[in-house]
């Protein structure tokens, strides 16, 4: 006779149904502007946690943004297009991949190329799908779309003129020293930058 065999620990399984009702998840009740404009609106939600606790907790919403990080090979290394800006509300110097506000009706793609020429002078003739993010799950109602170009063509100096102090081209390997150090510390650029260098292995 032989022996029962055991199911291996790595065997998937089939996952248990949720219960009928979730303990993590939030039941929203109702949900009322506080503070609106074309930026960013400020909301209030009545919602209840999955042990009966109800408060109201606060919901920023603001308009979607799209970013491209922009790669070419130069000679024997990997390269990235990055711009030295000035962040006033967290008082900070910072390289970051170019990106925007998607404009009422424009394709985020589009978004994405246009802001590339706009803020750093390069021109890219088609951005592929990277990932899309939401940056802050927990309040924040935004969605950032990351785009992925390679190559670029030099077609002047840059039409937003406050928008960088420098435009250049950095190499990918020291992209992790500059996130160490804090010089590249925003979401969009985190991410972008972080997803490229996983891929790159």
């Amino acid at each position: 006779m032989s022996e029962p065999q055991s199911t291996p620990s790595h065997q998937a399984t089939t996952p248990a149904a949720p219960p009928a009702r979730s303990r993590s998840r939030w039941t929203v009740h109702a949900e009322w502007p506080v503070y609106e404009n074309p930026w960013v609106d400020v909301l209030m939600a009545d919602v209840e946690l999955g042990d009966g606790t109800r408060f109201e907790h606060h919901v920023v919403r603001t308009r979607e943004a799209a970013s491209c990080v922009v790669t070419r090979r130069n000679e024997d290394r990997d390269e990235v297009l990055l711009i030295w800006r000035h962040r006033f509300a967290i008082d900070k110097w910072v390289w970051e991949i170019p990106s925007g506000l998607i404009e009422e009706g424009e394709d985020p793609a589009e978004t994405a190329r246009r802001e590339v020429e706009e803020e750093t002078g390069w021109r890219v003739a088609e951005v592929t799908p990277l990932l899309a993010f939401h940056p802050v799950g927990g309040m924040l109602r935004t969605q950032y779309r990351l785009f992925r170009a390679h190559g670029a063509r030099y077609i002047g100096e840059p039409t937003e003129e406050n928008e960088a102090e420098k435009v250049e081209w950095v190499p990918l390997d020291e992209v992790l020293a500059l996130i160490d150090s804090g010089q590249i510390a925003t979401g969009a650029s985190l991410v972008g930058l972080l997803r490229v260098l996983a891929e790159r292995g």
